[in-house]
């Protein structure tokens, strides 16, 4: 095999492994991050949430003081929570 070759299947593989490509979240798992959100008296969109390493991102997340961009673990805990200008 060339070099270009085994280049090209390294980037097709990284594409095809990355989160965007994982397929849809699960009703489980939607719930599971809104049940969190809604905990702290926020709100956010489904289609907000995606997958993002073993854990979660939701984006845009409506809260009384501001809004948030808010990274959880697959526990559905908060781990990080950034407010947005």
């Amino acid at each position: 095999m060339t070099r270009l070759s085994i280049a090209t299947l390294g980037v097709l593989f990284a594409v095809v492994a990355s989160p965007v490509f994982a397929g849809a979240l699960t009703e489980q798992q939607v719930e599971g991050v809104q049940t969190t959100i809604k905990g702290m008296g926020c709100t956010v969109e489904d289609t907000d949430i995606e997958a993002k390493g073993d854990g979660y991102k939701a984006d845009d997340v409506e809260c009384k003081d501001g809004n948030y961009d808010m990274n959880l673990d697959k526990d559905f805990k908060v781990t990080g929570k950034e407010k947005e200008d």
